[in-house]
């Protein structure tokens, strides 16, 4: 009987010490509509539950725990905030997008759902609302026990001001009709119309961890800016994790609560990911070369080839893959700011995209492994307009576009001019990658058409601000593709756009994926009326509707497309049979890989002493193969 007492007490004491914010309390009140409590007796009798156990498991039972992986990276993170000012940048995939879980997950080689955090679900009849039963198993990485609070906060948390994120502040207000506890582990999300994928929109939805938002307010930016914030996923960052311009550290979860999981047992080994500051991708390669790094991605022509003539790949340590996968293509191409002067002229920027000349750029530059883009969204199945093609390479198309704009006059250097002595000048913005060794080519290709990039190149993050600030001219850049829906709010709606001012003047947005400052009100209307639209085939009418606006405006000049991805990797570092998955970006979008200390020791030491291991060895996996 003490011991029940003494269990009862503890427990009392746990929950007690779960932080419920006042402040979340009172908006609950606020918007009873939205937020709803219920008991389990409440829940509908004729559901039928689902568990997804029906799918095939896709990791390797032969994967085993442990290893240090080391890896690089240009530059630190600007900010550990998740979301906010500067949030969005290039290494947040690491910490955060492919390192966190919603109530459910798509099974990566047949989109099926698959259980997450919730380990059952089941539709209502009308298909509105999604019930779930979560894993009261699951926790965060700072060891809090994940319930139906946390996924309450959530919404409070993303429709808060104080976050400075407008995107998330639109998104869970009109993506989301309603949410309802039963109890701590049974909650109920409504849809706020019909549409397609309404059980895999339902289930995206992630729980925000309360207790770590303690001191949530109007300070989030300054506070939260050094701190990781806890995940449902395997790995974390302590203080000491995170060394500003030298490394970051994530640790692995002891004991996570996937470890078990069918879908999740045997991801995720290695017990810690390094990732130390190389800012020169060349001096990267060759610290891969030289075993400090397990494996990077060779996607660059001269890494891919170059590799054939190293030592550690002809001696057989290092392998090369060439994997193939199947996603929705990421929109890699320039971005034109559309709020600058002169780019606000449409002549000017269909004369740019006849101007720029990628298709040299991949038969040169990438020996024609990759393949020209033909629009900002592709790889969306029948949502994608086969038909809309990009504007070819033509210096007599790009004059007669320029001459439209006035620019009929040609200078002492053979740039355009107009009447009034302006140039036909412009910065083009690349990071300091290797893609900036084309640079010249589309410098030399704009000459022809009488057009002068002045080609910048900076570091990753200083250019991440600079763009996300909408200081650019035109930038090289590209968007990450998370569903096969497009998504075009946040990159082309006009609420990104600007702000107005109290004069009545516009100002352009800071901080949001509009870095083209497209301002169109027939393509915003587009784009609402898809946001709001509950059939198919509306939807996919209205979805080439917005791709070809988009082509009309020729804000962004498509680039080209990556079938897959191409990696370097030494022998201890294993994969598992058919390498990767169908929805793969890179190996550790899923973490299927494992790591042998114990073969790395003695490998380093043979290649070292100049032992050959075997033949040369490259992989090409195919079978996902769809261009």
């Amino acid at each position: 009987m003490r011991t029940l007492c003494a269990f009862l007490f503890a427990l009392a004491v746990a929950q007690a010490e779960t932080f419920q914010d006042p402040n979340a309390a009172k908006y609950y009140a606020e918007h009873k509509e939205f937020f709803r409590f219920a008991t389990p007796a409440d829940l509908p009798k004729d559901l039928t539950w689902q568990d997804g156990s029906g799918q095939k498991e896709f990791a390797d039972p032969r994967a085993v725990r442990g290893g240090i992986l080391r890896q690089f990276t240009p530059s630190t993170p600007p900010t550990l905030r998740r979301v906010g000012p500067n949030a969005n940048n290039g290494f947040r995939g690491e910490l955060y997008d492919n390192n966190d879980f919603g109530l459910l997950s798509s099974h990566p080689n047949s989109d099926e759902p698959i259980p997450a955090l919730a380990t059952s679900w089941a539709m209502s009849a009308d298909g509105m609302t999604a019930y779930f039963k979560l894993d009261p198993k699951a926790k965060f990485t700072d060891g809090q026990p994940i319930t139906a609070d946390d996924y309450f906060f959530a919404f409070y948390f993303y429709r808060s001001p104080w976050i400075n994120a407008e995107w998330y502040v639109d998104y869970y207000t009109r993506e989301w009709g309603g949410i309802t506890k039963f109890d701590h582990y049974t909650i109920a999300v409504k849809a706020p119309r019909k549409r397609p994928m309404q059980l895999e929109n339902l289930g995206e939805l992630r729980p925000i961890p309360r207790n770590f938002f303690k001191d949530f307010g109007p300070t989030y930016e300054k506070t939260y800016n050094d701190r990781f914030q806890p995940t449902t996923g395997p790995y974390y960052v302590t203080k000491e994790g995170f060394q500003r311009e030298k490394s970051v550290t994530l640790t692995r979860v002891k004991d996570w609560w996937g470890d078990n999981r069918k879908y999740y047992r045997y991801r995720y080994n290695p017990d810690a990911i390094e990732f130390t500051v190389i800012r020169e991708i060349d001096s990267a390669y060759e610290s891969l070369l030289a075993g400090e790094i397990d494996f990077m991605p060779i996607g660059m022509p001269r890494y891919w080839y170059g590799t054939n003539e190293k030592k550690a790949y002809l001696d057989g340590y290092v392998s090369k893959v060439q994997f193939f996968n199947d996603i929705p293509r990421p929109p890699y191409g320039l971005y034109i700011n559309t709020q600058r002067p002169l780019l606000n002229d449409r002549n000017i920027r269909i004369g740019l995209q006849h101007a720029t000349d990628f298709q040299r750029v991949i038969e040169g530059f990438y020996r024609g492994d990759y393949e020209r883009l033909n629009q900002f969204s592709e790889g969306l199945g029948k949502y994608t307009d086969p038909t809309i093609r990009a504007r070819l390479f033509s210096p007599e198309l790009a004059r007669a576009a320029f001459a439209k704009a006035g620019f009929t006059l040609t200078g002492p250097d053979g740039i355009l001019m107009n009447p009034a002595g302006e140039r036909l000048s412009f910065r083009l913005t690349f990071d300091t990658s290797d893609r900036r060794k084309y640079l010249a080519t589309l410098v030399e290709s704009a000459r022809r058409c009488g057009l002068e990039y002045r080609p910048e190149t900076l570091e990753h993050t200083t250019m991440y601000r600079k763009v996300m600030e909408k200081n650019h001219d035109i930038a090289f850049w590209a968007w990450s593709v998370s569903g096969r829906l497009p998504a075009l709010w946040e990159s082309h709606h006009g609420d990104n756009a600007v702000d107005k001012l109290a004069d009545g003047r516009k100002v352009p947005k800071r901080q949001t994926n509009n870095i083209t400052g497209i301002d169109d009100p027939e393509l915003s209307a587009l784009i609402d009326k898809f946001r709001a639209a509950t059939e198919e085939p509306d939807m996919i009418k209205l979805s080439h509707q917005m791709q070809q606006r988009i082509h009309d405006n020729a804000d962004f000049i498509p680039g080209f497309r990556v079938p897959g991805y191409r990696l370097a990797h030494w022998g201890w570092v294993k994969f598992p049979e058919g390498f990767d998955v169908r929805s793969a970006e890179d190996p550790q979008s899923y973490g299927l890989f494992w790591l042998v200390p114990s073969e790395r020791d003695k490998d380093l030491k043979d290649f070292r002493a100049g032992v050959v291991r075997g033949a040369p060895k490259t992989i090409i996996e195919d079978r996902w193969r769809t261009e």
